[in-house]
């Protein structure tokens, strides 16, 4: 099955207590892309992670939007599709995301393998571009191009 949502989270480091600070999807049609604001007791932050994503944690605190409300925006857009992921730690990522909103996604994200198998994802994943910096919109976009490439040879 070709994969036709694309999923991406930035988030605030890589330390068990990190949590998404970022999530974007591509799909047909459209994008979603936003700022998600710390949740009161994720309090973990990375500077590296900063300097990465050039996200500022007082800036999620002012411009992000709540994770209830990100949870449902993505529950309604996204109800009973299956998203494709380029990194199985997204899995993680949502499920932190939803339990701070205290509800359950309406839809699935599943790593790249679960569409193709592991070689035909190691070859989609040797495609996507090498950045400096990291933002969920760009590397959404940037996987989608590579699955949808691979799918069209």
């Amino acid at each position: 099955m070709e994969p036709t949502h694309f999923i991406d989270f930035e988030a605030s480091g890589i330390a068990p207590d990190s949590y998404p600070i970022e999530v974007a999807v591509v799909y047909p049609g459209g994008e979603y892309q936003t700022l998600i604001q710390p949740a009161r007791y994720w309090d973990h932050w990375s500077y590296d992670a900063q300097d990465m994503h050039q996200i500022t944690r007082e800036q999620l605190i002012l411009e992000g939007t709540p994770p209830l409300a990100v949870a449902k925006e993505m529950n309604q857009l996204f109800d009973g599709k299956i998203l494709c992921s380029d990194n199985p730690a997204d899995c993680y990522w949502l499920d932190v995301l939803y339990e701070a909103a205290g509800i359950d996604p309406t839809f699935e994200v599943k790593p790249i393998e679960s569409f193709v198998g592991r070689e035909a994802a190691s070859e989609i994943l040797r495609r996507l571009p090498l950045r400096k910096g990291h933002r969920a919109l760009q590397d959404a976009r940037s996987f989608s191009v590579a699955v949808t490439s691979y799918f069209q040879i």
